[in-house]
């Protein structure tokens, strides 16, 4: 790789971190202690897992850097597993705005079993 194409690298780099920092800016001007309580509990719950996810891609990104194969490394299943918790959580909110009916999981009353279970209590309370 040339000197010329090297700095053209590293100048994209450092308006990439910039803008990082920017973007983390008022997270990171008060402690996580004192931002959380001041979020929705559905907030919180973004923060945190963000926060891995960040974490974890950072991690991965020192693997790559050095050398080690990261898709082999544990942090890939870590990766994965906060990737599943994202996803809950945007399930959790499409659900919360919707009004809580959420298409992928509904409740169903099995109206015979509520029936039997029914009918028992009454039986039983008559002959006390």
């Amino acid at each position: 790789m040339s000197e010329e194409k090297l700095s053209k690298h590293v100048d994209q780099f450092t308006v990439a971190v910039d803008q990082v920092q920017r973007a983390l800016e008022p997270i990171l001007k008060q402690p996580l202690g004192e931002v959380l309580p001041k979020l929705s509990t559905i907030q919180r719950c973004e923060l945190e897992a963000l926060v891995a996810y960040y974490i974890d891609t950072l991690f991965w990104i020192f693997l790559k850097i050095n050398g080690v194969p990261p898709k082999e490394h544990p942090v890939m299943k870590e990766l994965q597993r906060v990737q599943r918790y994202i996803a809950k959580i945007n399930e959790a909110k499409s659900t919360q705005s919707t009004g809580g009916s959420s298409n992928s999981r509904t409740t169903k009353v099995d109206k015979d079993a509520a029936d039997r279970f029914i009918r028992s209590a009454l039986s039983s309370s008559s002959n006390r």
